[in-house]
């Protein structure tokens, strides 16, 4: 999906930073803390330390429990537990902001974001 035709979301927290996810990188969500139940990502838009902006094929509720992996360059697996902030349906799908229950470190941050464009 291509940024023009993504949809936007205006659910965001104010003061929270976050950065589009490398295309390399495979995020996965599920309800509960499990890790049980189908993948429900469509696509990753956008991730801080403390929360991501996910494009999901199904709705959630806010305040739902989700598990959230992410599979990146390098190391293994990032996983973290988190809540549903916001749930925006959209089509077919649902845009769900999910806030996580400890942060990302910078490290992983680094591995999973797109590097920033340089200024000239």
């Amino acid at each position: 999906m291509d940024q023009a035709s993504r949809p936007q979301f205006t659910g965001s927290r104010p003061g929270s930073r976050r950065w589009q996810v490398r295309d390399s990188v495979k995020v996965e969500c599920r309800k509960g803390s499990l890790g049980l139940g189908p993948n429900l990502v469509s696509a990753a838009l956008e991730l801080g330390e403390t929360e991501a902006r996910l494009l999901l094929h199904a709705p959630l509720e806010k305040g739902q429990e989700v598990e959230v992996l992410f599979h990146g360059v390098g190391a293994g697996p990032v996983k973290r537990l988190g809540r549903v902030l916001n749930s925006v349906p959209c089509g077919d799908e649902c845009l769900v902001g999910v806030a996580f229950d400890s942060a990302l470190n910078y490290a992983d941050v680094q591995r999973l974001i797109r590097p920033p464009k340089t200024l000239r």
